[in-house]
């Protein structure tokens, strides 16, 4: 009977460890699983940011401050060139008439195509 008593024994400390091991790969598997969907939503949010709405400009009202600030690519010596070019000129009827303006060239206007409108009052 003791060596019934000491086999059942060591098959219940196998089978524990086995159930200690088993429960340490689950607790690292969720951790694993939480991690990823984490970072999955951190993605998600980024991509919201990302392909949120642009900030945009009319050249043909905005200030030389406000074009600076939205346009990429145009300080304020620029963004006054865009806004005496208009007074002298007139508005801009489309918005490739903008490397009309000195010191604006075709990859501002394409880099910026999204963030320029050009309706008038």
């Amino acid at each position: 009977m003791k060596g019934c008593m000491s086999k059942i024994k060591k098959e219940i400390t196998s089978n524990f460890k086995l159930f200690k091991a088993t429960c340490f790969f689950m607790l690292l598997l969720g951790s694993y699983n939480g991690l990823a969907q984490t970072h999955s939503e951190n993605q998600d949010d980024l991509n919201v940011l990302q392909s949120g709405p642009t900030e945009q400009v009319n050249i043909n009202l905005a200030d030389a401050e406000t074009i600076a600030m939205v346009l990429d690519g145009v300080g304020l010596n620029r963004a006054e060139a865009i806004v005496d070019y208009r007074e002298s000129n007139g508005d801009f009827k489309a918005i490739d008439d903008l490397i009309m303006v000195s010191g604006i060239g075709e990859f501002t206007v394409r880099n910026n195509a999204d963030k320029i409108l050009l309706f008038s009052e």
